[in-house]
């Protein structure tokens, strides 16, 4: 499978923010906003600043794993990508999951993209969401 993850509402800013990853599944995960403040500062004290969007991916996508061929995340952050992609590989190893990093790419995913379409529909409350993790949740995956 060649999966998208795209997200509405960015994770640094005020309100709730949905991950989606989707293609042959679509896994959203809704991080509400006191859940993002905890965790903000919570890793602030540790010097890091992208985790939570990566641990926001690794939660949408650590029950589909294996079946993965590829990976696209849409380049909302512009400059980081090098870092993002590196703690994605990072947690997933230490989660004993395994996805080659050339596999894993950064691009415009798009509105017609599956994954924009669901995180979309989260953020309209439209549908629930599959994942809405306490900060704890959220960051043992950061």
């Amino acid at each position: 499978m060649k999966i998208e993850v795209d997200q509405s509402g960015r994770i640094e800013m005020a309100g709730d923010t949905v991950i989606a990853a989707a293609d042959g599944f679509v896994v959203t995960v809704r991080v509400r906003a006191e859940v993002k403040m905890t965790v903000r500062d919570a890793l602030k004290q540790r010097g890091v600043k992208t985790r939570m969007f990566v641990g926001g991916i690794v939660m949408a996508l650590q029950d589909n794993l294996r079946t993965i061929d590829s990976l696209t995340f849409d380049e909302e952050y512009i400059g980081y990508e090098a870092e993002i992609k590196s703690l994605l590989i990072d947690r997933l190893r230490s989660l004993d999951l395994q996805l080659d990093p050339h596999l894993i790419t950064v691009a415009r995913v798009g509105k017609k993209s599956p994954a924009h379409h669901a995180a979309i529909r989260v953020t309209r409350k439209q549908v629930q969401a599959d994942l809405t993790p306490t900060a704890t949740e959220l960051l043992e995956m950061c």
